[in-house]
């Protein structure tokens, strides 16, 4: 049990921290130990915010653990406030080590712990593993951090001592140690490590304690609580490594020509981006020159086009198909009314689908709404829709990539991620930036997992190596917020061309799913 009074780890405000810079010496962090020889643990790392600085552990070029009470995620990901790290053999009175800012943190929901993802990978400076073995009582770990010495209020150099596991539970360790050292302000996050092979394996964070020994400090009391993170790899893993993609019968892809004949097309690796196609010899159907959309379960939503005379449905007629390789098409029937606004330039990349079929559309007060078929009664579950948001006639763009997930232009070209939890009625992700440059395309589609087609932009053909309009494939991993290799250009992979002759193309949003 913790005991009472307790107090966690707080860090330096920006006014004492420019004070400490200025008197600042080589000297002790922690309240005792010894300072971290250089080449020893580079893997020690200093956050920086404009309120506080702490400390943390790199396990990768690209991320570090440290404490939650250092680094707050907002609903974008981003930290609340901006945040630098040095990692990589710091000394605050030469300046050496690697730094910059802070990309993304992902908080650990039950206990002190976060990942951050740095703006610029650390490459070349060894790194920190993460223990698989629990801490045992009686066990000596060696406990390390930036936080202020006995002496110093901001020391140049981090510095280390061996603490004793008293106790292990679910979440937390108690350690203390025998020379009555403890860790202080600034120490959080630091990580509690045992070293094997040569290799430091992180099994904890520090979290709290007394700070006995700390500079202003009165406490008599020691000891501190480090929180365990030795049964987090499977969690950080998620993280840090982009999640599979499966698409187990490659992408549906459907093609609206000028003549309005119907093409279906297979991209056999959406997953990798590899050209390899199978390619139809003929049309599957005639009179597609309306808005087409792809849905879940061989769907297909047409925003019907009136023929002229003879053609009972007017425009605006939404009519739903189902088609299947081994039957053909049924269905057909119309379904709604009313829906001529997506047949127009201003609103035909607004309306999108996703692979749970339900349908999302940009209407003209600029919501985002939502509308969902119950395949079991033939009927709308809301005939006039669900509002979703507002404010998104900022949008000349929307593309389902997902179950709730949504990816938005806007006409200047930049792209936002949104992803909205059906089950809590709430989005989990809202305007987060994960690109520019986008205007370039004509339309944007996806068979699910985050993956995206763009056509409409020039390009090298794949097949005969002529510039002219190209299909664009790009994977975003949302997890650790980075895109799949891209051509030479940084734009994407090419996969195809001549795909500017249709009127619309767009793709089974259900062909492929995140394996995570």
């Amino acid at each position: 049990m913790r005991p009472r009074g307790r107090t966690r780890f707080t860090a330096l405000s920006t006014t004492v921290l420019a004070a400490g810079l200025l008197s600042a010496t080589p000297a002790d962090a922690l309240s005792g130990g010894t300072t971290v020889p250089v080449g020893t643990h580079p893997f020690l790392a200093r956050i920086t915010t404009p309120t506080k600085a702490c400390s943390g552990a790199l396990i990768d070029p690209s991320w570090l653990l440290t404490s939650a009470t250092c680094l707050t995620p907002t609903a974008s990901g981003a930290a609340s406030e901006a945040a630098t790290i040095t990692v990589g053999d710091v000394d605050l009175g030469t300046g050496a080590g690697h730094t910059t800012k802070v990309a993304k943190v992902v908080r650990r929901t039950d206990r002190d712990v976060v990942l951050a993802k740095l703006e610029t990978a650390a490459t070349g400076v060894t790194l920190a593993t993460v223990g698989t073995t629990a801490p045992r009582a009686g066990e000596t770990l060696q406990v390390a951090g930036f936080g202020r010495t006995a002496t110093d209020w901001v020391p140049a150099r981090p510095r280390v001592a061996p603490f004793t596991v008293s106790s292990v539970d679910g979440a937390t360790v108690s350690v203390s140690s025998a020379d009555g050292v403890d860790t202080c302000k600034g120490d959080a996050g630091g990580p509690a490590f045992r070293v094997s092979g040569g290799t430091a394996e992180v099994v904890a964070l520090s979290s709290a304690s007394w700070q006995h020994g700390c500079l202003d400090v009165t406490e008599t009391r020691q000891g501190g609580t480090e929180t365990r993170v030795d049964d987090l790899g499977a969690w950080i893993g998620k993280q840090i490594v982009p999640t599979p993609v499966s698409c187990p019968a490659g992408a549906a892809i459907w093609n609206a020509r000028a003549d309005g004949s119907l093409w279906r097309y297979v991209h056999l690796d959406p997953a990798g981006g590899a050209v390899s196609w199978s390619q139809p010899s003929s049309p599957i159907g005639s009179g597609w020159d309306g808005r087409t959309l792809a849905g879940r379960g061989g769907v297909i939503w047409d925003v019907h086009r009136n023929h002229g005379a003879g053609d009972p449905y007017a425009s605006g007629s939404l009519k739903r198909w189902v088609y299947s390789t081994t039957s053909g098409w049924s269905g057909g029937n119309q379904v709604g009314s009313g829906w001529d606004r997506y047949l127009t330039a201003e609103y035909k990349n607004r309306i999108t689908v996703d692979e749970r079929n339900r349908i999302f559309m940009v209407d003209d007060q600029g919501r985002l709404k939502v509308y969902l078929w119950d395949d079991a009664t033939g009927q709308w579950v809301n005939g006039v829709g669900d509002v979703l948001d507002t404010g998104w006639g900022r949008f000349d763009s929307v593309t389902a990539a997902g179950d709730g997930v949504l990816y938005a232009r806007k006409p200047t070209g930049e792209l936002f991620r949104f992803k909205y939890d059906f089950a809590t009625s709430s989005w989990t992700q809202k305007d987060k930036p994960v690109g520019v440059g986008w205007q370039m395309f004509s339309e944007i589609f996806s068979p699910g997992a985050d993956i995206l087609y763009g056509r409409g932009s020039t390009g090298t053909s794949p097949w005969d190596g002529q510039p002219g309009p190209v299909l664009r494939w790009y994977r975003h991993s949302d997890n650790t917020d980075t895109w799949a290799p891209s051509g030479p250009d940084h734009m994407g992979v090419t996969i195809g061309s001549g795909w500017n002759t249709k009127i619309h193309v767009t793709s089974a949003p259900d062909s492929c799913a995140l394996a995570g």
